[in-house]
């Protein structure tokens, strides 16, 4: 059963997205190393660089609506997708610098969903793009691997399937075996789960999403 809010990998109800495009946000003061911290700074300017969102140090007067951005759980995970009226908090386990949690595009990848992005081989349409590989997979990650099948509450912005995207899996994502579990069926795949930048198509889509008027 498709999650009630969920088409392609843009949450589309404005009522998610983060009230006057800012997010407020508290990095935990023991979490992280000034090198991790200074790490989360680039990939939070990545994104205000590239759309009109603004992340701003909480205050007091934030929360709970904020965001809390730690390190005391295990991997690079996000507790809910978008604004939700609580506390949204990021766990990014300590990795070196350009590795694991702190490869630049997993920073990244984490607060795009803070602010609405899915998994773009999740999206409704993903069976035309790629072919996923059960019998591979790790079953406790097959969640991970079901695709949103509401046509009406998630939406590509009319910018498509993007194999590029900071938000698509590697190839052998959670596989059991070190076989495929994310098969492209289109030319084009060549960066598939990198974790490096966001594309073209991340940009216009959140763009799009949160009506930036200098970059749509």
């Amino acid at each position: 059963k498709a999650h009630p809010i969920r088409t392609r990998n843009g949450i589309v109800n404005q009522i998610y997205h983060w009230p006057n495009r800012t997010v407020p946000y508290m990095i935990e003061d023991d979490a992280f190393a000034d090198s991790h911290y200074r790490e989360i700074l680039r990939a939070i300017s990545i994104i205000e660089e590239n759309s009109c969102v603004i992340f701003k140090p909480a205050t007091e007067m934030d929360f709970p609506m904020a965001l809390v951005i730690t390190s005391k759980g295990l991997g690079c995970n996000t507790v809910h997708l978008g604004y939700r009226n609580k506390t949204q908090v990021v766990n990014l386990e300590i990795y070196p610098l350009g590795e694991g949690c702190f490869r630049i595009g997993s920073i990244i990848h984490e607060l795009l969903h803070v602010l609405g992005f899915e998994h773009q081989h999740v999206s409704q349409n993903r069976d035309q793009y790629v072919s996923i590989q059960w019998k591979n997979i790790n079953p406790q990650y097959n969640i991970n691997f079901v695709n949103n099948d509401n046509s009406t509450a998630w939406h590509d912005f009319d910018e498509g399937y993007d194999y590029e995207s900071v938000m698509h899996y590697v190839p052998r994502a959670f596989s059991r075996n070190g076989q495929p579990t994310i098969v492209p069926l289109r030319e084009g795949a060549e960066n598939m789960g990198q974790r490096f930048y966001m594309s073209e198509k991340d940009i216009r889509k959140l763009n799009k999403m949160y009506r930036c008027p200098d970059h749509v």
